[in-house]
């Protein structure tokens, strides 16, 4: 797919003639939209996001579409500019009338839609997101058409600890990104789990977002000598951050876990560097079970078997389907109606079970996907990158609602 595809103003209408669909398609399409960084250097994952609710969006039609209406995606470049992301979505609202929106990348458009849509009162949409925090889930901030796909950053350091603590080692150092809504959530989650599972943290060092030399943090995680490092930086800082360890022979002397990581990540570290690290995270295209196979075969019918989805392609394929569920069970696109109906929800879209909580939080409890990063001697494809370690399941990984402020 190509950038220039997602224009600024293009709209999309997915749909699929497959027998059953007709009567749909003749129908008025309801409108869903989404807001990502199309062009710039979040493009490659905007596009993904994009994937994901084109293959949503052509299995619900093919089924006939939602209430008897077939969908249709408007998908809007945000520039990566808070403004502009936010002045998109309530075009996209007043303009198209969108029912349900996903798909946002940066973070800051993240916040600058929902203070968008809470501005909108009731004339506000469904907003689903691929990730959230306990900041954002407060009282103060959660808005009641808020929900969430993928899992609350804690889940990742609750699991992620655990599982460091009683499989690798007792000793870590931790490099994290200095920024509230991400680094810090993870590793106070990650350094709660660990001590309580009789880790040693030896020391934290704050990594100010756009690091690229890493070489005066690692220096200095060398000399605490740690059984593993503990990584909380993504993007391009976690691929710059391994492969400086790398070139630095500290694979050679301890393990390396991270978070929150997509696909793209590792392949850009490449075998070599991403060999033995451990990936806690919400996807990897290569889990076990009939629904995520189901949803391989459709990835590879439309899009080809050169390449293989992404965590945020499969999660925004989830959105639509989660999205449309609960229209059909509330009876209504109405988003007070529908967010009524996803309160409890539970379903497995391909990567195991999960339920909405009922409280205030909108927590989506689910599985967190811990793996482990591939050598070359091991791989028997350019695809086969990382092997799943092991599935950790349960409201425990969660912040309770009590602890979010609820």
């Amino acid at each position: 797919m190509k950038v220039g595809r997602w224009a600024i103003l293009c709209s999309v209408w997915v749909s699929c003639f497959c027998m059953g669909g007709g009567a749909a398609l003749a129908a008025e399409p309801i409108a869903i939209g989404s807001i990502a960084s199309l062009t710039g250097y979040l493009s490659d994952q905007a596009q993904n996001v994009v994937e994901g609710m084109e293959l949503g969006i052509e299995e619900i039609n093919g089924k006939g579409g939602v209430l008897g209406r077939p969908l249709k995606l408007y998908a809007r470049d945000d520039e990566m500019k808070p403004p502009v992301g936010a002045r998109r979505f309530e075009d996209l609202v007043k303009n198209e009338k969108i029912a349900m929106h996903s798909g946002v990348v940066f973070a800051p458009i993240a916040t600058a839609i929902q203070q968008s849509n809470k501005q909108l009162g009731e004339k506000g949409v469904i907003l689903l997101q691929a990730a959230t925090n306990k900041m954002e889930q407060d009282p103060k901030n959660m808005q009641p058409y808020l929900f969430f796909i993928g899992s609350s950053l804690e889940a990742y350091g609750l699991a992620g600890g655990e599982h460091m603590a009683r499989n690798v080692g007792k000793k870590t150092f931790i490099l994290y990104a200095d920024y509230a809504g991400w680094g810090w959530v993870i590793r106070d989650a990650f350094i709660q789990s660990a001590t309580a599972n009789g880790g040693e943290i030896l020391g934290t060092l704050a990594v100010p977002p756009g690091t690229t030399d890493y070489g005066p943090f690692l220096t200095q995680v060398l000399a605490k000598k740690p059984d593993y490092v503990t990584c909380i930086v993504n993007g391009m800082m976690f691929i710059n951050c391994m492969k400086q360890a790398y070139a630095m022979g500290m694979k050679d002397k301890m393990k390396f876990v991270t978070f929150h990581v997509n696909i793209e990540e590792v392949n850009g570290c490449g075998p070599e560097v991403i060999q033995d690290v451990i990936l806690v995270t919400d996807y990897f295209w290569n889990l076990q079970n009939d629904k995520n196979k189901a949803f391989m075969e459709k990835f590879f019918k439309k899009y080809g078997t050169d390449r293989r989805p992404s965590m945020r392609t499969f999660l925004h394929y989830a959105s639509v389907i989660l999205w449309a569920d609960g229209v059909k069970k509330a009876g209504t696109v109405d988003p007070k109606a529908v967010s009524s109906a996803l309160l409890g929800f539970k379903a497995d879209y391909g990567k195991g079970a999960f339920e909405i909580r009922k409280t205030g939080d909108h927590t989506t409890v689910q599985p967190i996907v811990v793996a482990r990063g591939k050598g070359p001697k091991e791989m028997k494809d350019k695809f086969d990158t990382q092997e799943i370690v092991k599935v950790y399941t349960g409201d425990k990984y969660f912040y309770s609602a009590k602890e979010k402020g609820w």
